[in-house]
């Protein structure tokens, strides 16, 4: 029974961080009066427009526009390069871009969901099955790449239907970060936690932006696991998981 309140108590906690990131995304959302000062676009606006290069034949090219001349060459998203002679452009134009590019951006997000995990230990041993909650901070600095700490409520631990605590550090890496459904892979070194946690969650999942600010996905992936207790309550463990959960995410 005591499993049981505890697991319902993540749920209602899970729930209300979940509501209360949604009211903070209906404050923050810019309505379209103020999304310029008069004519002129904020500078995160601008990060939202590309170069398009169109050819006689009808081609369009969408991407950073490099170099000007006899030759034009525009970057593509995925930092290929296209060279078109100065006779073939018929016009090159400035468009928004289908998706909410991240660049700049700070951002929270809330995973919640099941971990399982098979553990070797001197008590408790065996499965591990639980709620799981990850509160996750980063920053943008433009690109694929975004460095995260993350805060972890997980089953794995010396008492059964308890929450252990852990804190990891690692980098989210977006394969597709210029459009608004963002397929990416994660990984977290675990370097802290209430039992001598030590070890590895990776995996992949997704992120799709409804909004410039707000995102929800999933992620997924693999949980390696080390902890050591040393005391009067000493302990020892290692295992090997699994954890599935949803994702709301907020920029700003």
């Amino acid at each position: 029974m005591p499993a049981l309140r505890r697991s319902s108590t993540l749920v209602r906690f899970v729930g209300g961080c979940l509501y209360a990131l949604c009211l903070g995304t209906l404050a923050l959302s810019p309505s379209p009066a103020h999304a310029s000062q008069g004519n002129r676009l904020s500078k995160r606006t601008q990060l939202r427009y590309e170069d398009v290069l169109t050819t006689r034949d009808g081609s369009r090219w969408r991407g950073k526009l490099i170099q000007k001349g006899d030759l034009y060459r525009i970057r593509l998203m995925d930092n290929s390069e296209v060279a078109v002679p100065k006779e073939q452009v018929m016009s090159i134009t400035r468009e928004l871009q289908p998706g909410y590019p991240h660049t700049g951006q700070w951002a929270v997000t809330v995973n919640g969901g099941l971990e399982v995990a098979i553990v070797s230990a001197d008590s408790n041993a065996g499965a591990q099955v639980g709620p799981i909650v990850e509160t996750t901070f980063t920053h943008d600095f433009g690109g694929a790449f975004e460095p995260e700490l993350t805060v972890i409520q997980c089953p794995v631990g010396p008492v059964d239907g308890g929450l252990n605590l852990e804190v990891a550090g690692g980098v989210r890496y977006y394969l597709s970060p210029k459009t608004r459904a963002k397929p990416f892979t994660s990984t977290q070194v675990v370097f802290y936690g209430s039992s001598g946690d030590l070890g590895l969650r990776t995996g992949p999942g997704m992120v799709y932006d409804v909004t410039p600010n707000l995102g929800i996905g999933f992620v997924q992936g693999v949980t390696l696991i080390s902890q050591k207790i040393v005391g009067p309550n000493a302990y020892k463990a290692a295992g090997v998981g699994y954890h599935a959960m949803a994702s709301l995410q907020l920029r700003f």
